[in-house]
């Protein structure tokens, strides 16, 4: 790009960075340009170091947060946006307005302790660099000819909220020449987050000295808030996911970074010198002349009620919130029935696409990307959306934060936490392995081989370095299998058998590493790892009864998983180990992935089915309970999130069972489908199709009137779908495969 990186003058926080709070007017840059006629083709290639909001001849691109969080001194990337549209013959104006995003974030110390300014690698004042092509010619370029002047908004902060103040007249300042990050400018694979569906308040009634509104749904996004009250009158809007005893917002469950959380231990959470007392997720308008229009542009939201203080409601002329996340095209699509599993189908999706803002994040109040979330979402995630890009874009970044050991971050983006870690800048060892565990998974669902290529030096550059440690050592840095119903209470500590999950993730990493040197063509001796690493495991952690280390639902889904045991016979333990627990599922996040996919093959689906079912507490029918339509962190605690895809791993099962489409393990770029459905008898049929990258599949199945099965199967492009000998053999079961009756 032929283009300077240009900005506003710099901010001055003063010493700590304490002065990041108070007023700081952000940065509108702006030129404008000649055309000669209207042009046939034009593109605005843009890269920030922040957010922007681009507006051309007054209208916005339709682009939100734009501007990807990377580690600038290894990548930067750019966006190429058609704006063809936008442009007119004659003169034209673009309007960039800056806002902070990852690349100028507050002091808050995130859980307490993780500052970001001392965290990321390099922070600063929000830059961008931008050049404009019409009919094939460059016609707009940034440099320090561009016209910059001070804004309205005098605080933004991708967690905390924005600040607004319309008695501000624009303010003329100078834009300057910055000298271009040291990161390799490329294009973003990843497509930009974008404005979904709007939502109207379901309810906005009194409480207290303001008004409170209910969406009737939990959203991710922003809001636009258009108001006529007095100039100078200072709105505030409070945005929680949840209501508590008395009925008033509790914001308890997205407090930024848990900043103002009273923990078990009766601690306060603190956020570092200088900051709130709360991570308390606010926009707060102060209003102008006449009728005042708020657009959030720079810090999503997560909420179901919004509290607006300050104003009377006759005050508010339209209020309404919009869905942002990036814009994710569907892969598969299912149809039940059955309102309970359509309702946990449904639930899936919308906390999915709540935590997706060009990158997998967690929940609202971290935004962070989890490397071991990753992993248990995996199947799920990608059997829903195209992710493809999304995998080259963590790869990459996994890739630009490895150690000079070799050892890749918790996080990707880093951002400084490295819970239980193998060593300074590390995760553990269940977040490491999403690296390698999505390389595998870029080739199964994408054909990504290239793509991989790039990655192989660097990922056997982590094998070799964790491999290579003493395994005993090496498995007390894992996390075990985070998440059970068995760790109850707020942020319960201790997983299920722990010390065996830590010895299974190192034959997990060395299992991924023997497939990948099958997939690259290069032996480096992993199989090898593996075939020392099982007997390892099993004389340590077998026992008599025929279970593993302390005989828990994980150490069995783990055994089968990974084939420390015989799949089948750890497939009906573990299904027999549910049933004398009442019907719970006991595993963590990993656990209960290997658990889905272990049931199904084995023909314990009624298990899974009886738990995604079940009712009172823990369930899912408990979670939902509340009417949000979101999935959250965990079953009991009152204190996790309640919007976090975590356990949103049931609709790999769901796809695989109730839908009967499941990848082949050995497929490429999706092209080999297992069609393996459970004929639950909770439906009277299930229609599911998955658009993968070698073609569309579709299985749908119906219960005829004498109980008989009709199952249809249809491919489209080159997947082969093969039906599974289990299927197969049922004698009530009449098969149609694209036209043609097999039985």
């Amino acid at each position: 790009m032929e283009a300077a990186w240009i900005c506003g003058p710099e901010f001055d926080y003063g010493e700590n960075a304490v002065g990041y709070y108070a007023d700081h007017r952000d940065h509108v840059l702006s030129a404008r340009f000649e055309l000669a006629s209207a042009p046939a083709a034009a593109e605005l290639s843009i890269a920030v170091l922040g957010f922007a909001d681009v507006r051309i001849n007054g209208q916005r691109l339709g682009v939100e947060l734009l501007g990807a969080w990377t580690n600038p001194t290894k990548t930067i990337y750019y966006d190429v946006l058609d704006v063809t549209s936008l442009l007119v013959a004659g003169e034209n104006r673009i309007e960039v307005e800056l806002g902070n995003g990852w690349y100028n974030p507050s002091p808050l110390t995130l859980f307490g302790k993780y500052n970001l300014r001392q965290r990321l690698v390099e922070v600063g004042t929000p830059a961008f660099q931008a050049e404009l092509v019409a009919d094939g010619e460059q016609v707009l370029a940034t440099g320090e000819d561009w016209s910059c002047e001070l804004g309205n908004r005098v605080f933004n902060n991708i967690y905390l909220g924005e600040r607004v103040d319309f008695t501000l007249a624009p303010e003329a300042s100078e834009a300057r020449a910055v000298p271009a990050p040291a990161g390799e400018p490329l294009a973003c694979p990843v497509p930009p987050c974008r404005r979904f569906e709007a939502y109207e308040p379901v309810s906005a009634t009194p409480l207290g000295e303001g008004t409170l509104y209910d969406f009737g749904i939990m959203v991710t996004g922003t809001v636009e808030l258009e108001l006529a009250a007095a100039a100078g009158t200072a709105v505030r809007v409070s945005y929680a996911e949840a209501l508590d005893e008395k009925g008033d917002p509790c914001y308890d469950t997205n407090y930024a970074g848990l900043v103002g959380l009273r923990v078990p231990t009766g601690d306060i959470v603190p956020g570092g010198e200088g900051g709130p007392s709360t991570g308390l997720e606010q926009d707060v308008i102060v209003c102008g002349e006449g009728t005042s229009s708020f657009t959030g542009l720079f810090s999503t939201h997560s909420f179901r009620y919004a509290y607006l203080e300050g104003a009377p409601a006759e005050a508010v002329v339209s209020f309404r919130a919009h869905s942002v996340h990036t814009d994710l095209a569907a892969a598969g699509q299912m149809r039940f029935d059955h309102p309970f599993y359509q309702q946990l189908y449904d639930a899936a999706l919308l906390t999915k696409l709540n935590n997706v803002h060009g990158l997998w994040e967690d929940c609202a109040r971290e935004r962070l990307g989890y490397g071991g979330d990753m992993v248990a979402l995996s199947h799920s995630n990608f059997m829903a959306f195209n992710c493809g890009d999304l995998i080259v874009r963590t790869l990459r970044a996994f890739r630009d934060d490895q150690t000079a050991a070799g050892g890749v971050p918790e996080t990707a983006p880093y951002m400084g936490i490295q819970s239980n870690g193998t060593g300074q800048g590390e995760g553990p060892i269940l977040w490491q392995l999403a690296y390698p565990y999505l390389a595998v998974q870029a080739i199964r669902y994408y054909g990504l081989r290239d793509e991989v290529s790039v990655e192989w030096p660097y990922i056997k550059k982590l094998l070799d370095y964790l491999l290579g440690w003493d395994p005993e050592e090496l498995a007390s840095h894992c996390l075990g299998d985070h998440g059970s119903v068995q760790t109850v209470g707020a942020f319960g500590s201790g997983t299920p058998d722990k010390e065996f999950v830590g010895w299974c993730s190192i034959l997990w990493m060395a299992q991924l590493g023997a497939e990948l040197e099958r997939l690259m063509g290069d032996d480096q001796g992993y199989a090898e790892k593996v075939a020392q690493l099982k007997p390892q495991i099993v004389e340590r952690f077998a026992r008599e009864d025929g279970s593993f280390g302390d005989g828990t639902q994980t150490s069995y889904a783990f055994a089968g998983a990974l084939g420390l045991a015989d799949a089948k016979r750890m497939a009906d333990a573990l299904a027999a180990r549910i049933a004398e627990q009442d019907g719970l599922m006991l595993t963590g996040i990993f656990g209960t992935m290997h658990a889905y996919e272990l049931l199904h093959a084995h023909g314990h689906d009624r298990e899974v089915e009886a738990w995604l079912l079940r009712r009172g507490e823990p369930s899912f029918s408990h979670m939902l309970a509340n009417g949000s339509g979101a999935i959250a962190e965990e079953f009991y605690t009152k204190l996790s999130s309640l919007n976090h895809a975590m356990f949103t791993s049931y609709l790999q099962w769901m796809y695989q069972a109730l839908g009967g489409i499941a990848v082949a393990a050995d497929a490429v770029a999706a092209d080999h489908v297992i069609v393996d459905p459970y004929f639950s008898p909770e439906l009277d049929g299930c229609a599911c199709a998955y658009d993968g990258a070698s073609g569309r599949v579709e299985v749908s199945w119906r219960r005829r009137a004498d109980a008989s099965i009709a199952l249809n199967v249809r491919t489209e492009g080159n997947v082969r779908a093969v039906i599974s000998g289990r299927v197969a053999a049922l004698p009530d079961v009449t098969i149609t495969k694209n036209g043609t009756q097999l039985q």
